[in-house]
């Protein structure tokens, strides 16, 4: 995971002001509109703040605060700020400049990876439902953009002064669609091929469909089939590969004004002209290349026979490939690992960023901007004006996708002509900027989708492009509000608001607004994700917990996972005593009654009758306990682990609550570990933060567990004093030396970090900012940084949360 923390907070004299990015937006939103900033008197108020909205949200809705700690104690990146640094400062993966270097040689061809991070997510986690014959396979499926290079655009009729030597180039034009989204390619008159014989598609109607069914199912039926996956024919009578066959390319006489007329400046004579002409001079032969013959050239032909191996397919995945229009569906089984990875294989062409169909993105006037009033900040998202984000993204090229629109009613007579708009290469630099926590939440969805929705409604309804399209919706309109320790309570939001789009069915491509996502989809397809989202909404953790018990972390060199058959056990158990002792969970042995005799005989008598008694009850109680064993082995080998339909408790009892809280302390103290190895010390920090704060809920929920919470403490202190001594060796030993901290810097000296040390605290009012790893806001002026020190008040080291201090700097890289 491995982030670092936001600048989230201002010191002015003796008060903190705390921004609105982290864990006390609540706070900030009860103040209304009259301030945007929430002010406490010292740290010590600050974290008690903290703890007791935590705690109020563990009493008053104990299915929330299950959901933030089981997604805080996820890990997808293994420090995922230095992926960030890497994947922003690079315009290609490694792996895909070294394939280029093959298919530019070989295929005439190159090939785009949008999904680094996924591909990143795939190392560390794979997917493996409960089943029991079920296979490994990668979490997420990861899409090739193999552009064609025999297809050239051009701006205008005029040919390119140069020639191609090492091989031929179809020099096309682009031509607009009535639909946005969509463009045509029409071939420049003197580039057109000669084809033997040529086949003009004259104007039709749609055709009606059988009398016996309405439109509505007919379509119906027709769409599925055409988003339904069909295995590859081989088709190796076209021999020639550096040259496209006749069957991409489409004749069509389209009526249109000749050029010569409209050059005439004088009206008279340009009407002479027009009176002048025949019937067949205002027909026009134009060439197109066919989407639908590119798509299959492409499946049947190149994939198969030469582009399957060069991208480093086996025979048998490529013998058992599927395709649908635009897209190539291959599965390969990793041999060292045995997993299944998922790739979808799609053509293309490239062209410029099209600015027509992108002006209302380049210019959309209803962009959120979020202004900080304490220091005059915008946080807007993608980022605008020179050296912005939008302009970046405007000198990206996009492609085409061989895929048209297929209509809901009726046939669509320029399906085989159109071409998909995509923006690969847009995609992954959005995605490259979002923060961890807005990354985190995306992915979240995704192994929702891949769980609970794909095996149902497969190709046809909501799929991962369309979650993708959501997350960038809802980064755009609220960039700043992504805390990590409360993601639950945010995804939620987000799981409620993508609900809500399903039942509107209406999802606006976010390049391409005009354009609608769901507009072709069976309503029926929307209507199931829809309902699946509605039931996670209603019963969250048990959802969470089934979903994400499908992950596996594919090195015990990675972070420690999260118990959840222990947590889910602790939040379903009906016995709250056996949290404490197990054993309790059934029957004990009664306490029998004893007599008191005169006669010694008989007292001897009723003394072994009794013993024998408790030993056939004992018994009775241990075949119990085997019968109770044997269950769960059962419930295990079922893989039963979880009922999605049962709701846990709204308000956990004492034994509960220690039970939950027990799992996520040590959870979080063992992630602090790993961090402090694989990713940075503020990160560390962060969870030893968590389980400070938990360490204090448990406090004082009950007086029985203060022993407990006293050797949590130490851990915890252990811990902190660990790191902050790698810290200061990792400053001691740099290269470079750090230069002397100003009165006002954000860093720390290593005279500060001793003095931290010495009295051995976090400090655990930072815990309100948040991972930020992409795009970064604006930087805040250095008179507007965090500058004074603070001093605990007394009422610190009374409560044992945070021992006194002398003074509190916020720990930065």
């Amino acid at each position: 995971m491995g982030c670092s923390c936001s600048r989230g907070s201002k010191v002015t004299g003796r008060n903190i002001v705390i921004s609105g990015m982290g864990p006390n937006n609540r706070n900030i939103e009860k103040t209304g509109s009259n301030s945007d900033n929430f002010t406490v008197e010292s740290i010590k108020k600050d974290d008690l703040v903290e703890v007791e909205t935590i705690k109020r949200e563990l009493k008053d809705n104990a299915s929330v605060f299950v959901l933030n700690n089981v997604l805080m104690s996820l890990q997808f990146f293994a420090n995922h700020e230095e992926l960030i640094k890497r994947l922003q400062q690079v315009s290609a993966t490694p792996q895909e400049k070294e394939m280029n270097k093959t298919l530019l040689k070989d295929e005439t061809m190159e090939c785009t990876y949008p999904d680094a991070i996924l591909e990143e997510v795939n190392k560390n986690i794979i997917y493996r439902t409960t089943d029991e014959y079920s296979q490994s396979e990668a979490l997420f499926t990861r899409r090739i953009y193999v552009i064609n290079d025999l297809i050239e655009v051009v701006k205008s009729d005029e040919i390119p002064q140069y020639t191609s030597i090492d091989k031929p180039c179809y020099q096309v034009k682009i031509e607009d669609c009535k639909r946005k989204g969509f463009l045509k390619l029409q071939q420049v008159e003197n580039n057109a091929p000669i084809l033997n014989s040529r086949e003009y598609e004259e104007d039709y109607e749609p055709l009606p469909g059988p009398s016996s069914r309405s439109d509505s199912e007919c379509d119906y039926s027709r769409i599925t089939e055409l988003r339904t996956p069909k295995v590859i024919e081989i088709d190796q009578a076209i021999e020639r590969r550096d040259t496209l066959p006749e069957t991409c390319f489409t004749h069509r006489k389209i009526k249109c004004i000749p050029v010569d007329s409209l050059e005439e400046d004088d009206e008279q004579q340009r009407l002479e002209f027009l009176a002048n002409l025949n019937e067949a001079d205002l027909i026009k032969d134009v060439i197109y290349i066919n989407s639908s013959g590119v798509m299959k050239y492409f499946q049947n032909t190149l994939f198969p026979i030469s582009l399957g191996k060069t991208l480093g397919f086996s025979e048998e995945a490529i013998f058992m490939a599927k395709a649908i229009p635009g897209r190539i569906f291959c599965d390969e089984i990793d041999i060292e690992t045995n997993v299944k990875k998922a790739f979808e294989v799609i053509p293309a062409v490239g062209i410029p960023f099209p600015d027509d169909q992108t002006i209302e993105f380049v210019y959309r006037e209803d962009r959120p901007t979020i202004v900080d009033r304490r220091t005059g900040v915008k946080y807007r998202w993608p980022t605008t004006g020179t050296g912005g984000m939008i302009e970046e993204i405007r000198n990206m090229s996009a492609v085409l996708v061989p895929k048209g629109y297929a209509k809901k009613k009726g046939v669509n007579r320029d399906a085989s002509l159109e071409w998909e708009i995509n923006f690969p290469k847009a995609e992954r630099y959005l995605e490259a900027r979002m923060s961890h926590a807005q990354m985190k939440c995306m992915l979240l969805l995704l192994t929702l989708h891949k769980t609970f929705i794909a095996p149902v409604t497969a190709q046809n309804g909501l799929l991962p492009e369309h979650i993708r399209t959501h997350m960038y919706w809802q980064c755009e309109r609220d960039y700043r509000n992504w805390p990590e320790h409360r993601l639950g309570t945010k995804l939620l939001r987000v799981i409620k608001d993508l609900q809500h789009t399903l039942f509107l069915g209406s999802l606006p491509h976010f390049f391409i607004k005009d354009r609608d996502l769901f507009e072709n989809i069976p309503k029926q397809y929307l209507n199931y994700a829809q309902k699946v989202l509605l039931q996670i909404l209603n019963n969250p953790v048990p959802y969470f917990v089934k979903a994400l018990g499908n992950l596996r972390y594919t090195s015990g060199k990675f972070y420690p996972p999260l118990d959840l058959q222990e947590l889910y056990q602790a939040l379903k158990t009906k016995s709250s005593a056996a949290l404490v002792n197990p054993q309790l969970s059934y029957q004990l042995v009664p306490q029998l009654k004893r007599r008191l005799y005169r006669d010694p005989d008989q007292q001897m008598k009723h003394l072994k009758y009794l013993k024998k008694k408790e030993q056939l009850l004992r018994e009775r109680v241990l075949e119990k306990e085997a019968e109770r064993k044997a269950r769960e082995m059962d419930e295990v080998l079922m893989k039963e682990m979880v009922d999605v339909e049962e709701p846990i408790d709204k308000e956990l009892d004492i034994w509960k609550t220690k039970a939950v809280l027990d799992i996520f302390i040590r959870h979080y103290i063992d992630i602090a570990r790993k961090s402090s190895n694989i990713a940075n010390s503020e990160q560390a920090l962060f969870y030893l933060k968590q389980a400070a704060y938990l360490a204090k809920i448990l406090e004082d929920t009950s007086g029985a567990f203060l022993e407990e919470i006293r050797e949590y403490r130490q851990t915890i202190a252990k811990e902190e004093a660990r790191i902050k001594r790698k810290s200061v060796r990792s400053i001691s030993f740099s290269e470079n030396k750090p230069p002397t901290p100003l009165r006002n810097s954000n860093s720390f000296s290593v005279q500060e970090i001793n003095q931290q040390l010495k009295f051995g605290s976090i400090k655990l009012n930072n815990l309100q900012v948040s991972f930020t790893n992409g795009a970064q806001p604006p930087a805040v002026p250095r008179s507007l940084k965090p500058s004074a020190v603070q001093r605990s008040d007394s009422h610190s080291k009374q409560n044992g949360l945070v021992p006194k201090q002398r003074k509190t700097v916020a720990f930065v890289e």
